[in-house]
């Protein structure tokens, strides 16, 4: 059964009480899937276990019909994430890969085998696009906001605005991202601390919900949200509030986002030209490099 958020913001509980301890917030319009009711709370699926939120503030909503896209899949999203484990105890430069297996190597490995390409690769993908982390300790997505595409999407029609609040180098315009509230406030360095990423956003949207939320990259894969329609959200609303859902919805946006061309790249395992067209042009050299050296750190592992 799902259920649909219709408070502007809802708490979620480690317990089916008001006292209990708050894991994290939903926003309105987010859906989860509810495991079962007690009394006036309902439990439900919250990352890779589960959480309670009050049911006064949850719409049931009925099971729309199997989609083409892998987070629409009753049959994936059921499937257990970790695989089987590996002892890191007797392991170096591979720890930190072989972290990623043992929490999600199951979904990958069905994913991977259904798209036909080797799961170390998705592995390799996935942890250099963010360590394998999907969520920060304070329960939110991962999140990096990029100054140049707000720019693209909102600033350059507000430019008074954005040049009082956001820099960005107009020579390599993924660099020099910085951000400040006030007008004659200090200019700030925000990007590799994901409280002041939050803060970033959060004032963006304030300027243009749906602008803001292109212009950042989300979760483990680091999807852009102007990408919500590739991988089958109808708004990037809709794309933020299942992220914010499951890490799951995060492992079938890596897979339901990587078209025919990266496909056969990943397939012949020329990295660069995978990253040319995941992550962009500008550093694909560099991106390429880091996923070789995990996918052979994986395979080193020989599972």
């Amino acid at each position: 059964m799902r259920g649909e958020i219709t408070a502007s913001s809802l708490n979620m509980r480690d317990q089916p009480d008001r006292s209990g301890k708050i894991l994290g917030r939903l926003p309105r319009g987010a859906q989860v899937e509810i495991l079962e009711k007690q009394g006036g709370w309902l439990k439900i699926s919250y990352q890779a276990g589960s959480a309670f939120v009050s049911g006064r503030y949850v719409r049931e909503i009925k099971k729309s019909p199997e989609g083409d896209f892998y987070w629409q899949k009753p049959a994936f999203q059921a499937l257990p994430l970790p695989g089987d484990p590996i002892d890191l105890r007797a392991l170096a430069r591979q720890k930190r890969i072989a972290e990623v297996w043992n929490r999600y190597g199951n979904l990958l490995s069905v994913l991977s085998q259904t798209m036909g390409i080797e799961v170390g690769c998705a592995v390799a993908v996935l942890f250099v696009e963010s360590g394998g982390e999907g969520f920060g300790a304070d329960g939110r997505p991962v999140i990096r906001f990029e100054n140049h595409q707000f720019w693209k999407y909102w600033g350059k029609n507000n430019a008074d605005v954005f040049n009082t609040h956001f820099k960005f180098s107009p020579s390599a315009r993924w660099k020099g991202h910085r951000f400040r509230k006030k007008k004659n406030g200090p200019w700030e360095d925000f990007h590799g601390n994901q409280k002041k990423e939050w803060r970033v956003l959060n004032f963006a949207r304030k300027l243009d919900d749906s602008a803001a939320l292109k212009s950042m990259s989300m979760g483990a894969p680091q999807i852009m949200g102007f990408n919500y329609k590739k991988i089958g959200y109808a708004t990037v609303q809709d794309m933020v509030a299942f992220f914010s859902r499951d890490i799951r919805y995060h492992i079938f946006g890596l897979f339901d986002f990587m078209d025919n061309a990266m496909v056969e790249a990943l397939k012949k395992q020329d990295f660069t030209a995978f990253a040319k067209r995941y992550n962009g042009p500008g550093q694909a050299a560099i991106y390429g490099g880091k996923i070789q050296e995990f996918y052979e750190a994986f395979r080193s592992l020989r599972l």
